[in-house]
């Protein structure tokens, strides 16, 4: 993602005044598919229009290899959207109550005509005609919606209107348990907007797992300054661990001048600090257990946010620390193992521990913020913020940055 160093005046107008709130979109394997940007006006009197919103957005547009559907969830749907040009993965959310409006019906007529991707979120009061719902690749409905069955579970006999609403694709929101989103897996739903992360009936706890037990392994080593030798005999152990290295210290990105092929020397030209930032990563997405894969995306996404707002602090221990702080959020749920287990065998920071084990210290409050934005609770986020005598703009910027930034990561890991 290309972010300007300062925000231009029509992109802080925004900033300031919009709350960014994201959730992945997760399909039946539990991968993420897309990403939903739900955009919400603060407290601030002047609001943008969704035109401005959308414009000002493409300034700092996350590069993701996967659909971004954006969602002014309280601006009114009118001319203004038609002067956007969206980028190539960019889907407009456009509310089915606004569609009661025959203007706002043409409007979105006049959008699909001009190439731009659509999404209807909810249902409209009225029946709405098959041109209009052709305007549609998919729609997103609240669970307490989904009109497929009966609220004891049998399936309805459907209308027309609802056969036609049937073939397009939907996505599920509104869920608050694991067997929520399998039942609406069932049902056809292609994804579920975010995952349920406090599900207690998916918390069963199991052994670490062997690539996780190699990972930690090597973090204590690096954490006691150990010698590379012993760094490499660790690695062999794990041959797919040792090619990820490998494989990172010959990308582009290092630019080297000769291809590094030894494990000590991968280790030497890495750097012991850029060695435990891999390794935290890793021990955060090395799971096999299908229902962890939502959980690592966000772990990821929660530590690049928490660096990213500590940005305002000159001390890079303490964004350092946020990093991990974030990408460790979840990792019991992750590995199967409980926190205090975890913590025996990693030596991590008290601002860390306290603020992942027991929500206290000065990092928590980050915490908090990261699940408001993932639970697209935009009220929270003020409230969190303000508690952090922090405005919404850096926020934003933020979140924006770490969507991007994670996308590229993911692609090395």
């Amino acid at each position: 993602m290309s972010a300007p160093e300062s925000i231009q005046p029509s992109l802080q107008f925004v900033f300031d005044r919009v709350a960014f709130c994201y959730a992945p979109l997760i399909d039946r394997k539990r991968r993420a598919v897309g990403t939903r940007l739900t955009l919400s006006g603060t407290r601030t009197a002047v609001k943008p229009s969704v035109g401005e919103i959308l414009g000002a957005l493409n300034e700092v547009w996350p590069d993701l290899n996967v659909p971004l559907m954006v969602a002014p969830l309280d601006s009114a749907i009118d001319e203004s959207v038609e002067h956007w040009v969206p980028p190539k993965n960019a889907v407009l959310e456009i509310p089915g109550p606004a569609l009661n409006d025959p203007e706002v019906q043409a409007i979105a007529q006049r959008l699909f005509r001009d190439g731009k991707r659509l999404a209807l979120r909810g249902r409209s009061d009225t029946p709405l005609p098959p041109a209009l719902l052709g305007c549609f690749e998919s729609a997103v409905i609240h669970i307490s919606e989904d009109r497929r069955t009966t609220p004891d579970g049998k399936a309805i006999v459907p209308s027309e209107r609802v056969r036609a609403m049937r073939r397009m694709p939907f996505v599920i929101t509104g869920v608050s348990s694991v067997a929520d989103v399998e039942w609406a897996y069932e049902r056809g739903a292609v994804a579920s907007v975010g995952w349920p992360r406090d599900d207690s009936n998916d918390r069963a706890m199991r052994s670490l797992q062997p690539g996780q037990s190699v990972i930690i392994d090597l973090i204590r080593l690096v954490q006691q300054d150990a010698s590379a030798a012993k760094i490499d005999a660790v690695l062999k152990r794990d041959p797919a661990l040792a090619f990820k290295l490998l494989r990172l210290v010959n990308s582009v990105a290092f630019g080297l001048p000769v291809q590094v092929t030894s494990f000590q020397h991968a280790v030497m030209m890495l750097g012991y600090k850029r060695l435990m930032r891999w390794l935290s990563l890793l021990l955060a997405t090395a799971s096999k257990e299908i229902n962890t894969f939502p959980l690592m995306h966000a772990s990821l996404r929660r530590g690049l946010f928490l660096e990213n707002i500590g940005m305002i602090d000159d001390d890079a221990a303490v964004r350092d620390e946020l990093f991990i702080t974030g990408a460790f959020s979840m990792l019991d749920r992750i590995t199967g193992a409980s926190f205090e287990h975890l913590f025996d065998m990693i030596s991590l920071p008290e601002r860390v521990v306290d603020a992942v084990m027991r929500r206290e210290g000065p990092y928590a409050p980050y915490l908090n913020l990261i699940e408001a934005i993932e639970n697209s609770d935009p009220s929270s986020v003020v409230r969190e913020l303000d508690g952090m005598a922090m405005s919404v703009a850096p926020c934003n910027e933020a979140l924006l940055k770490a969507l991007g930034a994670a996308n590229v990561i993911e692609n090395d890991l």
